[in-house]
Parts: C-alpha cells; structure tokens; sequence
C-alpha cells in the first residue's frame, strides 16, 4: 500500500515539496497502509504523526506510539535545525515503516555518511519490491595497496517456521567501488533469486508429502 499523506503545512514551499515527493517515493508495505502528516508547531518544529501498522515501542523509542481502534498513532516531534532536515525525516520514516529491512552494520559511515546512505538506499530500493520480512544487511570495507578501498554488502534473511512456503537467502556481493555497482550485482542476485523459487517451491511440496506419508504411516 501506498503512504498517502494527508497534510505537509510548514510555512516553507520548498520544504512542503521536497517532503511530499519523498513521502510518495517512500511508500510502504504492501500489506500495510500508513496514512501521515506534517505541521509546523508555535515553537518551530516540524510536528510528524502517522496512523498505520503496529510497530513495538522497544524498537523505535524516539516515537510516542499509542494503539487505537483505528490503528497505531506515532508522533514526533522533530526540534533543531539539524532535526528539520528533509534526509533526517526520510530516514526516521524509513526505519519505522519499513523496519523489516534492517540495517545492522555500516562502518562506511565512519568514512563518509552520505557515501553508506548511498549504499542503504540502493539495497532498500531494490529489497523492498521482494517477499523477504524481516531481512538484515550489512556492509564492510575492504582496504588493499594501490587499488584503494572497495567495499561488500551481505544480505541475510533466515526464516521461521511458516504455513506458507518461505526459503531463506544469503548473499555476499563482490568487492564493489560505488553504490550504482552494488545495485547492478543485487538486482541480478535478486533475479536469480525469484527464478530458483519455482523450484524450491516444489521441492517444500515434496518435503511435505513425505513429512505427511510418515506422519500417518
């Protein structure tokens, strides 16, 4: 489902657009809908409140989170002009609606913040359009004489016990230079990922059929 947003008043024309294409370019997951808006407080902070899928209080205690009949209702207040920054917002927004794709290590942001954003946000990209909930990923650096620092993503998701056929999937990318070369190395693995699933499909059928024939011989 989509993030649809209800309102984005700020006082700031640009801000107000800047927000609203990052909101449609967010989304959310597609058995998840999120409804959001953004105000201006008296004080000056941007005012963030969301009605959506429950999330625990545990894993993301920078928001209020109140259950109600009609879902759960987040708010938080965003204070500071650090705070009040289009990137920070898209980056709170993301960790709370789509917290199934995690981000467990990046020491690329000792480096360069914005070069393991670049990372993040081809790999979000690409993982939020698959059936792997929850999945974990994580970066490392790699230093080597002249040819300079590369770096390697893995990407994790381990499965629990289901109704529903679910595989697990574990990929180490190669040593890559630039996010555009991770996203090229992904976006086959993923392909070749959903190509195999036909037949890890049948093989779960088999696997049952037999678990059944032994559970009632």
């Amino acid at each position: 489902m989509a993030l649809s947003v209800e309102q984005i008043t700020l006082g700031d024309a640009e801000a107000e657009q800047a927000l609203s294409a990052v909101m449609a370019e967010l989304g959310a997951p597609i058995e998840e809908e999120w409804k959001a808006s953004v105000t201006a407080t008296p004080g000056g902070a941007w005012e963030v409140v969301l009605l959506g899928a429950s999330r625990r209080k545990a894993d993301h205690i920078d928001w209020e989170i109140v259950e109600t009949a009609a879902g759960t209702h987040y708010r938080k207040l965003f204070q500071g002009a650090r705070e009040r920054q289009v990137e920070h917002l898209r980056r709170c927004l993301r960790t709370l609606v789509w917290e199934s794709i995690q981000f467990t290590e990046n020491p690329i942001k000792t480096m360069s913040p914005a070069l393991a954003q670049s990372f993040e946000d081809v790999v979000w990209d690409l993982l939020r359009h698959e059936d792997m909930r929850p999945v974990q990923i994580r970066f490392g650096i790699w230093r080597e004489g002249f040819d300079g620092t590369r770096f390697v993503c893995k990407v994790e998701y381990a499965t629990k016990p289901s109704p529903v056929p679910r595989f697990p999937w574990s990929w180490w990318s190669s040593l890559v230079r630039t996010p555009q070369d991770l996203r090229t190395e992904l976006d086959k693995a993923l392909a070749q990922r959903r190509r195999n699933r036909p037949a890890s499909l049948a093989k779960f059928a088999k696997t049952g059929t037999r678990a059944a024939h032994r559970a009632t011989a």
